[in-house]
Parts: C-alpha cells; sequence; structure tokens
C-alpha cells in the first residue's frame, strides 16, 4: 500500500468499511501522521475511470449529480465561483494582470472555463470524463480530454484552479507539484474540497455527505491541506469555509447552520487560495525583467 500523499507517514488506523458503486465495500483509514483520511487500498485506475464515464453527471444518486449538463446546474455553479471568489479577495489579484491565462484542472463540463472566459481570460480546461468533454466543446469552450500529469502546456497560467477535484485523485500530491511548474512566478493556486476535522461532518459519521466511494479517495481538514500546498513550494493566502449538509434547498435550517457554518469556521468545505513561491532562477529573471509580471499578495489567514 502506498505511503500518505500528504506527510509521506505508512502507519493508518482503521476507521470503517462502506458500500460504494456496485455495492463493493471500501475500506477508510486515517493515517497517523497528518490525519488524511483515505481509501485503502485505492481502486484501479479502471475502476475509478469507469466512475465518470457513464450516468454519474445525468442521474441522481448519493455519488452522481442531477443533470448536471443542466441550465440550473450550470447558473448555481457559477453563482458559486463568484461566491468563493468573492471571499478569496479575488479582484484584488485579477485586477492588477493583463491578458492572463487559467487551467482548470477537472472541468467537468467546463463551466469555470466559460465563467473565467466572460471575465476576460484566456481559459482552459482538463477534463477525464468523456460525456463532459464533449458537452464542453459543443459549446465551444477550450476543454481537452486527459491525464493532467500526462499533459504539457505551451504556457504558463496566472491562475490554476481544482474545484472540488483533489479529493478524487490518487495522487494529490503530484498533481501540487506539477501545478507548481505549470504557474508563472507569483500566480495563483485556488482548491476546493469536501472538509472533515472540526466541522459540521462530525454529526454524520459515516453517512456524512461526502463519502462517496470510490469516487472520493482522499478527505482532508484544513491543517493537512495546508500542508500538502505549503510544503509544495506555495504561500497560502486566505482559507474559508462554507456548507453545513443540514436541510435542503433554501429552507430556514439550511440557511441557519450555513450561516454558522462560514461565520465560525465549521463548513465541510474548505476553499483556499495560494501563490507561487519563488525559486532562484525566477527570481533572477524577473530582477532583469524589472518584476514586470510578479504580483505578491499579503497573506491572509484565516
Amino acid at each position: 500500500m502506498n505511503a500518505c500523499p500528504v506527510c509521506g507517514g505508512k502507519k493508518f488506523r482503521f476507521l470503517f468499511d462502506k458500500e460504494g458503486s456496485g455495492r463493493k465495500i471500501f475500506s477508510l483509514y486515517k493515517c497517523a501522521g497528518c490525519a488524511l483520511e483515505l481509501l485503502r487500498p485505492f481502486p484501479s485506475d479502471a475502476e475509478i475511470d469507469g466512475c465518470y464515464q457513464g450516468d454519474y453527471f445525468t442521474k441522481r444518486t448519493d455519488r452522481g449529480y442531477d443533470d448536471y449538463f443542466s441550465e440550473k446546474v450550470r447558473s448555481e455553479i457559477e453563482r458559486v465561483f463568484r461566491l468563493n471568489l468573492r471571499d478569496l479577495d479575488f479582484d484584488d489579484y485579477e485586477k492588477k494582470l493583463e491578458k492572463p491565462f487559467s487551467l482548470d484542472i477537472g472541468c467537468a463540463a467546463g463551466y469555470f472555463v466559460g465563467y473565467m472566459h466572460q471575465r476576460g481570460w484566456n481559459s482552459c480546461g482538463i477534463e477525464v470524463s468523456e460525456p463532459c468533454v464533449d458537452f464542453a466543446k459543443k459549446n465551444n469552450l477550450n476543454v481537452i480530454k486527459g491525464d493532467y500529469l500526462q499533459t504539457e502546456f505551451p504556457y504558463k497560467f496566472d491562475l490554476i484552479t481544482m474545484w472540488a477535484t483533489i479529493e478524487h485523485l490518487k495522487n494529490p500530491d503530484k498533481f501540487v507539484e506539477k501545478i507548481f511548474h505549470d504557474l508563472k512566478p507569483g500566480g495563483m493556486l485556488i482548491v476546493s474540497t469536501c472538509r472533515r476535522g472540526i466541522s459540521f461532518s462530525k454529526l454524520f459519521g459515516k453517512k456524512w455527505r461526502f463519502y462517496n466511494f470510490p469516487e472520493h479517495l482522499c478527505f482532508f481538514n484544513s491543517s493537512n491541506l495546508k500542508r500538502l500546498i505549503s510544503e509544495r513550494g506555495f504561500s497560502v493566502n486566505k482559507t474559508v469555509t462554507y456548507g453545513s449538509g443540514i436541510g435542503k434547498g433554501r429552507d430556514v435550517k439550511k440557511k441557519i447552520a450555513d450561516f454558522f457554518a462560514k461565520r465560525f469556521f465549521l463548513g465541510d468545505m474548505i476553499l483556499l487560495s495560494a501563490q507561487k513561491n519563488l525559486v532562484p532562477e525566477e527570481l533572477e529573471c524577473l530582477q532583469k525583467e524589472g518584476l514586470k509580471e510578479f504580483v505578491v499578495l499579503s497573506p491572509k489567514r484565516n
């Protein structure tokens, strides 16, 4: 079995078994070193890829969406993007850039790609689901099908995002390392994912809404997510939590629980922005160019 992708530890404590796709039983463990929760052993690549090629995006289940390609879903997802970027003070970064480039990893139907294009960005995305890529291309979005770790890009990016993607990855450490390589000096990484630790997730036990196996492989808390990113060349700027999993739609109970989740850092979703630190050769190059493209953000730690 593989070592922990955050701390490299090899000691794990069994948490529980739970039935997943195809009525198969999966086992969840917790790393003794950093408290990352993860499936052990990981499902095969073929098993994971198969999750996203069928009705995962069109048929509502505990692990899938209710017609992800509908206008209603697109509108709601874009609303969340706007709120997330506002919470991260993204405008302060964006307004200092000229003709910026963005990449969305695990972009699904390309909604964030389209959203950033509307904001004036040169935006693109990469996705493993063929139905999603086909949908994105039909809507004239710059989305490719492929494995991010095996894909080389002809330019560096000002922004790379992983919206609810990192929990689907066997090797999030390798993704963060490649993102560091693919960003411009001072470029921004944004990550959102479901959150364990001191959050509303504690109320639900093994019935927590994000314990979807085998689609979700890794479950981070605030500390080990920051560690994963900061130990691989980034400075974390800001973290926000939101979401409670309590109530449905727009009922009062949900509104109250979601308010407390965000106000008191109890959300079972975490949102993080980080900036790529300069390596010596990049610093030397930028100094020669007069630091024209380097935007430094003051860390804001929550």
